[in-house]
């Protein structure tokens, strides 16, 4: 269904045949005098000052010896009538789906707009047009067309929207356009980083924490950067391989726990690691994810040392700490992993050592 708005807009939108008739009565010249003299039926010439009929570049040239004004003159009069009347029917034409997929994406357009010095407009007809232009679509129908080939890690329960992933992967696009691009790098030396990557997670300063990530990150062809959460978008992470061989690096900020946001950049890091990239353009397969899941949990905590020290069944607190000191982790991070395990309880009073970051 296509609604329609209303206003006067479309009155103050003048057809070249009114300047014509203005051009005629300056002159004293009859529409019939002006047909006789350039060789055209007097029904043409009433059709364009009546508004029917458009002034064609042969029309223009004749009206230039008939009335001494340039056809140029006539013939950006008309371009900026037919430009006008596609905006004015642009505008008029857009459907209750299109509002629809709008009124989901309304919130991330705000944010793209405000990283480029700009607001959303607060009528939402224009907002849609503001949106098109962002987006660089003629309609926000074509999303599902158009995905961005990027892979990205998905919430297991909650349901994705592809119109709010869509918007969300080009405010990731919006972000990483802040960051200088790095020389392509080989993906395999980022092993050799794993130790000093988890020794930032010791940083009281969390954005102090992100920005030397981001340094050591772009010294191996990886730009990174981490993106606000909106809801119809539950992903943890975007990983895109570009074609210069760079990497493009995104995590959301869900939950806003410590422990989930670094476990999900080294389940990025797994993908990355093992070239996981052969289904761009869509989510990863769930084989590919236990893959990434298993790989960054052994990045993080040893097998061998997180197996042993399951079966002692010993989760006090000074054996986390024991076990947490030996991997170079932080205490947060083998407590998560026990309550994603299931051998500490999520309410466990443990919580209290899992911080919570604080994001603006």
């Amino acid at each position: 269904m296509v609604r329609e708005t209303t206003g006067s807009f479309r009155d103050i939108i003048i057809h070249p045949g009114e300047t014509l008739k203005e051009a005629l009565e300056d002159r004293a010249m009859t529409q019939k005098q002006l047909a006789q003299s350039i060789g055209m039926t007097e029904q043409h010439i009433s059709r364009i000052i009546k508004g029917k009929t458009n002034i064609s570049g042969r029309c223009a040239k004749k009206l230039e010896y008939a009335l001494g004004i340039p056809a140029s003159f006539w013939m950006n009069l008309q371009r900026n009538y037919d430009l006008e009347l596609a905006e004015y029917q642009d505008r008029n034409n857009i459907s209750d789906e299109e509002y629809t997929i709008f009124e989901k994406i309304r919130d991330i357009m705000a944010e793209i707009l405000s990283l480029k010095g700009e607001s959303l407009e607060g009528d939402k007809t224009f907002g849609v047009i503001q949106a098109r232009r962002t987006f660089r679509l003629s309609s926000l129908l074509h999303i599902p067309d158009v995905m961005p080939d990027a892979l990205y890690r998905k919430s297991k329960t909650a349901n994705i929207d592809e119109y709010v992933t869509f918007a969300w992967l080009r405010l990731c696009d919006c972000h990483l356009e802040g960051i200088p691009k790095p020389e392509a790098g080989d993906p395999a030396t980022l092993l050799e980083h794993i130790e000093d990557i988890k020794g930032l997670m010791f940083g009281d300063d969390i954005y102090k924490t992100l920005r030397s990530l981001q340094s050591l990150l772009r010294s191996i062809g990886i730009r990174f950067a981490v993106v606000r959460h909106f809801p119809g978008a539950p992903i943890h992470g975007m990983t895109r391989k570009n074609p210069d061989g760079t990497l493009d690096l995104c995590l959301t900020v869900r939950g806003s726990r410590a422990d989930i946001f670094w476990f999900s950049l080294f389940h990025e890091f797994a993908h990355i690691i093992l070239e996981d990239f052969d289904d761009i353009g869509s989510s990863y397969s769930k084989e590919s994810e236990q893959i990434a899941d298993r790989q960054a949990a052994s990045l993080l905590i040893s097998d061998e040392l997180y197996t042993e020290f399951v079966k002692k069944r010993d989760f006090s607190y000074n054996s986390i700490a024991a076990l947490a000191e030996s991997s170079n982790v932080p205490e947060y991070i083998i407590i998560g992993r026990l309550q994603n395990d299931g051998y500490l309880p999520w309410q466990h009073s443990y919580n209290r050592y899992v911080p919570m970051y604080k994001w603006q």
